[in-house]
């Protein structure tokens, strides 16, 4: 039937009534709903109200008289605890964010894994929100594609072998560390090779270079050479004594993505090494000339022996970019 006055509020619930049948034997009985103690349930039998806890008991959805009520009296049970309190479903779409208390949903609300890119605002993220130290040796970091900059691309240690391919076809410019280069073989030399195939040996031209050596011992001895060479760049001209190692870096242009037209091979470098009497520091530089194809791979090789020790070649390009 409808309400007289002001309507019930969503929280409003109407107490139920289970009427029961007693037989005189039995003195459990099942309710329509789940009981938290005997006071939430009032229990009337023959019209008349019993005491709770003692002339009954209440458990979950079982009530146990004390005593079997009689067959035939009137036995009804009233939960009273219905207008206190009720479950209230919201219809779907219908919490706002209003409805959520300020830092009510906590970590244990959100799944693994259930927070997305799309959640995260542009420039959200902060130094603030970043470890001290990032561990990137697993990732790839991928600059803007105008980025101008060094990037290390790659890193040889090409020990037990006499020489090794490298591609530098992304880049412009390519800066090559060496450290500590030594052979098997004393006396051997270190010679890079640059070319337009994966072997890195189909030069154009002849090699023209110079390179001046400043020896430091008992006397100062400067020499400068120039020479032409179809074979390969001198990196090294090692101690005919000892295949101690060598340290220094060479700086490559013409390659990679810029020489289209002009297919010139360019480098410059510093190189220092030592042996048991001398030590030594060599200015190297040169160019080398294709006029079909540009220059896409180098070869670094020994003309005597593999390479040996903790030989290192480490590579670092760039591209360069009007930004």
């Amino acid at each position: 039937m409808p309400f007289l006055g002001k309507s019930p509020t969503a929280g409003f619930a109407s107490i139920v009534k289970d009427d029961l049948t007693p037989n005189g034997s039995t003195t459990a009985f099942t309710l329509s709903k789940q009981v938290a103690n005997a006071n939430d349930i009032a229990v009337f039998l023959g019209n008349v109200r019993q005491e709770p806890t003692d002339a009954y008991t209440v458990s979950g959805t079982t009530l146990t008289m004390s005593e079997a009520p009689a067959s035939g009296l009137n036995f009804y049970v009233l939960h009273i605890a219905g207008t206190l309190e009720s479950s209230v479903v919201p219809a779907d779409g219908t919490i706002s964010t209003a409805k959520i208390q300020s830092s009510a949903v906590t970590d244990a609300k959100i799944a693994a894994d259930a927070v997305t890119t799309a959640k995260i605002a542009s420039g959200a993220v902060d130094a603030a929100e970043l470890a001290s130290t990032l561990n990137l040796s697993s990732k790839t970091v991928t600059m803007p594609q105008k980025y101008n900059g060094l990037v290390h691309f790659a890193t040889v240690n090409p020990t037990s072998t006499n020489s090794f391919i490298q591609d530098v076809s992304s880049y412009e410019q390519v800066m090559m560390f060496f450290n500590n280069v030594q052979t098997t073989s004393q006396g051997a030399n270190i010679r890079m090779n640059v070319g337009t195939a994966t072997d890195g040996t189909t030069n154009g031209t002849n090699f023209n270079f110079i390179y001046h050596d400043f020896f430091v011992n008992d006397s100062t001895n400067m020499v400068g050479v120039q020479t032409a060479n179809s074979d390969a760049i001198l990196i090294d001209n090692s101690w005919s004594g000892s295949p101690t190692g060598t340290n220094g870096y060479i700086l490559m242009g013409g390659i990679g993505t810029s020489n289209t037209s002009n297919k010139r091979f360019t480098y410059s470098g510093v190189m220092m090494k030592q042996s048991p009497s001398n030590q030594e520091v060599e200015i190297v530089g040169g160019q080398t000339q294709n006029d079909s194809n540009k220059f896409t791979h180098i070869k670094i090789r020994t003309t005597g022996g593999n390479f040996d020790g903790s030989t290192r070649f480490t590579f670092f390009g760039i591209n360069h970019y009007n930004v």
